[in-house]
């Protein structure tokens, strides 16, 4: 069954609205966002790519040095490219990062499904958009991590304006994709978009994109990669998610660490996630092939 399909959406959108609603009747202080915020990493966010190891083709404990070693060498050329490239470094994530959400949400191997691309720029463009001063100045902290920045930049009065097109046009783009290239499903996919659209309209850059992250993607990540597992390796899911634990708990407590002493550098939290997410994603692009 397709996840559009499933009793996980019915529950994603019914969350979505309840949060819609709490968020345009009640005005959440910074605390508040980042409690919440920090339970979804905790819980689904950060676990949902802890599990990687577990879709190794050589099963025994020495394919799974091989496996290790080979996700830190992705991670350490990812990493000499952002010392020594940050531009096509950012230019890369941002590519990875629209395949991946896109994919996830459509279950399609095709890297070129129209829908699953509009739908992954949508998800990390849109915030970027609608919060674009603030989004500059994390992205200038990622390409010059020394330098000090501020928002307090002038645009010019017709900025506003080149957003909303930016918006509408993306609107279009992408409910057109739904209904030219997506056979099924066009009301629930419309819905999705809606109740994400208005979720970004109306919350901060990092709270909202967090949410919809861990609520949208990392959620459906984890139910995917739970049958793909339980499917071909006849494992029940209890098993699943407690093979989670052991690099969940490392990832949360070397993030922990890098807030306690970095003090939280945005920039150098989003080169990290960066880091983690291209090997990441280059392993359940082969789980959506194998599949078909």
């Amino acid at each position: 069954m397709k996840y559009i399909n499933t009793k996980l959406f019915f529950v994603q959108c019914i969350v979505q609205l309840v949060l819609i609603l709490f968020i345009f009747f009640i005005n959440f202080n910074f605390t508040t966002q980042a409690v919440i915020a920090g339970v979804f990493l905790c819980l689904v966010g950060i676990p949902h790519g802890s599990n990687d190891y577990l879709y190794r083709k050589d099963r025994s404990k020495l394919g799974l040095v091989k496996f290790l070693i080979s996700y830190l060498v992705v991670i350490f050329f990812y990493a000499l490219a952002w010392y020594f490239l940050p531009s096509i470094a950012l230019v890369l994530f941002f590519i990875i990062s629209f395949h991946h959400f896109g994919q996830s949400n459509y279950e399609n191997k095709s890297v070129w499904h129209l829908p699953a691309i509009i739908w992954g720029f949508f998800l990390i463009m849109l915030p970027v958009v609608i919060h674009f001063e603030e989004s500059t100045m994390i992205f200038k902290s990622m390409l010059y991590p020394n330098q000090d920045y501020n928002i307090n930049q002038d645009y010019p009065v017709y900025f506003q304006t080149w957003k909303i097109v930016f918006i509408i046009i993306l609107a279009i783009a992408y409910l057109s994709s739904i209904y030219i290239y997506t056979q099924e499903n066009k009301l629930k996919y419309t819905l999705q978009f809606v109740l994400i659209l208005v979720w970004y309209l109306l919350t901060p850059l990092l709270f909202g994109f967090i949410m919809v992250f861990c609520l949208w993607h990392s959620l459906q990540s984890l139910r995917h990669q739970k049958n793909y597992f339980v499917g071909k390796y006849n494992e029940s899911s209890k098993y699943f998610y407690l093979s989670m634990l052991p690099f969940s708990i490392i990832a949360l407590v070397f993030f922990g660490y890098y807030l306690y002493a970095f003090n939280f550098n945005i920039g150098g939290a989003f080169i990290l996630l960066s880091l983690i997410t291209l090997p990441h994603v280059l392993v359940t692009h082969q789980q959506y092939e194998s599949e078909s």
